[in-house]
């Protein structure tokens, strides 16, 4: 291989999302990338937010691919291999447990040139308690590719004693955006941001925001409950998202005569910033999350951020920019968020709150990889 020339980098995800365009860009800056993208139609309905905008932002060859015989969500498609043969890359990175993962595995063992990667996107919850069957999968992958990426340090941890064999082959890389790329955008909302301050009657206002799917799983019912115990007047409650506890928030707000609460809706882009500029605190309540990538939007946008310990992204929160609590441990969320309330500066800083810079992690991905 010569390794003056540009890696060829196939990358296997059912979609683009925000939270994966910004290393997908960079790693373009240096390679030569191409995407297949193979989720199904079904799955890319819910995604809530404007796909067609994230697409247009692409800085790489892609293709959504949507027909063909599916499990469950995975594609079971000859096009996997087709694609690798066309595009003939020296490393595929490819996405959790499926089929393109194995597909991935028999095109190395036909190639042993090939270099394959797997993103696996689990908590640390989600990664100790597999099933039987599912286990002996991620068993199986860990043995026969290069390396697994993990958005865990726990996880991390776990895989690699679990795996002797990937011992050192385990990366840590978070789902998280380009810091500066995501100021700039978080900073063009600042008009945005002033006409909603004014809009809400906002100044002198303590902002609480939550952004995410109106379920159960994600608690925002329990936000609610806290938020009319603690509430002194001065606080602005920011529900942002839709989903089918919509109407019970609403209810609730109505029969508990609770001012100071904002429904949005589903925002995205200037919309979505601008509250994340004028927010002070951002509370991500989940009972199950994977991971939770509104949480570096947060700490980037200089929110302090309060996650439960069921929330992935919760390896993003230090002794500083945040706090974590017990979802199964009754009023740790209001304890947290009276203390928050009355110790925290009421001038909020615009810098972001991440421990470490996306440039940091980026060249840990790549040097993990040894790109």
């Amino acid at each position: 291989m010569n390794n003056n020339r540009k890696k060829r980098i196939l990358i296997f995800h059912p979609y683009l999302a925000p939270y994966r365009l910004d290393l997908y860009n960079k790693l373009s800056e240096e390679h030569d990338i191409y995407v297949l993208l193979t989720g199904s139609k079904d799955e890319i309905k819910t995604l809530g937010y404007n796909l067609d905008f994230v697409n247009s932002l692409a800085k790489f060859n892609y293709n959504y691919i949507s027909n063909g015989l599916r499990f469950g969500r995975h594609l079971i498609s000859s096009v996997f291999l087709k694609t690798i043969k066309k595009f003939n890359p020296d490393i595929i990175i490819s996405h959790e447990l499926g089929s393109n993962t194995l597909f991935a595995i028999l095109a190395k063992k036909r190639n042993k040139k090939i270099k394959v990667y797997t993103t696996i996107d689990d908590s640390p919850t989600m990664a100790m308690n597999y099933g039987r069957l599912r286990n002996w999968l991620r068993g199986f992958v860990a043995n026969n590719i290069d390396g697994l990426i993990v958005v865990n340090p726990e996880v991390k941890n776990y895989l690699e004693n679990k795996y002797p064999k990937q011992r050192n082959k385990v990366i840590y890389f978070p789902i998280i955006q380009d810091d500066k790329v995501l100021s700039q955008k978080i900073n063009k909302s600042i008009d945005k941001a002033f006409s909603l301050q004014k809009q809400y009657n906002l100044c002198n206002k303590r902002i609480i925001l939550f952004v995410g799917r109106l379920e159960s799983i994600k608690s925002p019912d329990l936000l609610l409950e806290v938020f009319k115990r603690i509430k002194t007047g001065n606080e602005v409650l920011v529900i942002v998202g839709s989903g089918s506890l919509s109407n019970y928030l609403h209810n609730y707000v109505e029969h508990n005569n609770i001012d100071n609460v904002i429904f949005t809706g589903n925002l995205s882009g200037i919309d979505l910033y601008a509250w994340y500029y004028l927010a002070e605190f951002f509370v991500l309540p989940s009972i199950f999350e994977p991971f939770g990538a509104v949480v570096n939007e947060a700490l980037v946008a200089g929110c302090y951020t309060i996650v439960s310990n069921k929330v992935g992204a919760s390896s993003l929160i230090t002794s500083t920019n945040g706090a974590i609590f017990d979802i199964n441990k009754a009023g740790s969320l209001e304890d947290i968020l009276k203390k928050s309330l009355m110790n925290l500066p009421t001038i909020k800083s615009h810098h972001s709150l991440m421990d470490k810079p996306f440039s940091i992690y980026y060249n840990d991905l790549i040097n993990g990889m040894k790109i």
